[in-house]
């Protein structure tokens, strides 16, 4: 599993600007905004060096530091799944593949690792028939990023001005009907993509499902210690997330069962 480049802004010193009183203090200002990314570069290199000479504990601790100054990306989240796999920490690893996925939905790296994680998970759940839904509205919310959804909005917006500037323009009664009505499917596709776009932006933010880290965790049908056990999850299953707090969480599988378990025992996203 291949390791993505560091992605600290290395170039930022290119961005200095000539000498002055205005120049002085912007370069000021980006060497103080440099240095708060210097640690981190040191740390992701590091974690790099570790994790090709097989040190897949020192290579977690360095990325896990990363993530801990506040850092978030689809690469940092991507490389420490990497990591946590070849550490043989399963349910972690797929936490983080499924962490860079909800930020990069496209990247197909993080899909095929994730496959390869989700062969190795000891449960193994059946879908009801309206999870069924749920997976086609994911694949359409997971064509682009958001960000992608948002340049296919503004560019079919431009297109479409475009296209009723040209209908205002032309004299050809045929040729205004072909800007018409282009104009208008340019204008509708402009709002399914924001929609989609909008869609999409609530999935990144929301957290409503969460990955089992412990290697086995107890289903409880009450949230208390000594509750009675339903069921056995084991580490890398997904659930999705009814209620939680500090101490307990309840969770809902995609077959349908339910029940309480430790929210220390899982990994929201």
């Amino acid at each position: 599993m291949k390791q993505k480049p560091d992605t600290i802004l290395t170039s930022i010193l290119r961005l200095l600007p000539a000498p002055g009183k205005t120049g002085s203090f912007l370069s000021v200002f980006l060497l103080f905004a440099f240095s708060l990314f210097a640690d981190n570069s040191d740390l992701s290199k590091s974690a790099a060096k570790a994790y090709e000479k097989g040190e897949y504990k020192n290579s977690i601790s360095d990325y896990e530091k990363i993530v801990g100054s506040g850092e978030t990306s689809a690469a940092l989240y991507y490389n420490l799944a990497n990591a946590y796999y070849k550490n043989n920490e399963l349910g972690k690893a797929i936490y983080n593949y499924e962490l860079a996925h909800k930020l990069n939905p496209a990247d197909e790296d993080v899909k095929h690792n994730l496959t390869i994680a989700n062969k190795r998970k000891k449960d193994t759940i059946e879908q009801k028939e309206n999870y069924f839904a749920k997976n086609i509205e994911a694949g359409v919310l997971n064509l682009f990023s958001t960000t992608g959804w948002a340049w296919i909005t503004i560019c079919t917006l431009a297109f479409s001005l475009l296209l009723f500037a040209g209908f205002r323009l032309s004299i050809s009664v045929g040729v205004r009907r072909i800007f018409f009505w282009l104009g208008s499917f340019s204008l509708v596709a402009c709002v399914v993509a924001f929609i989609i776009g909008f869609l999409a932006l609530n999935a990144v933010t929301r957290q409503t499902q969460a990955i089992v880290l412990a290697s086995e965790v107890q289903v409880l049908n009450s949230p208390t210690a000594n509750a009675k056990s339903q069921f056995v999850l084991h580490e890398g299953t997904k659930v999705e997330i009814l209620v939680t707090n500090d101490e307990w969480t309840s969770v809902l599988l995609e077959n349908g069962n339910e029940g309480w378990v430790p929210t220390k025992d899982i990994g929201v996203f």
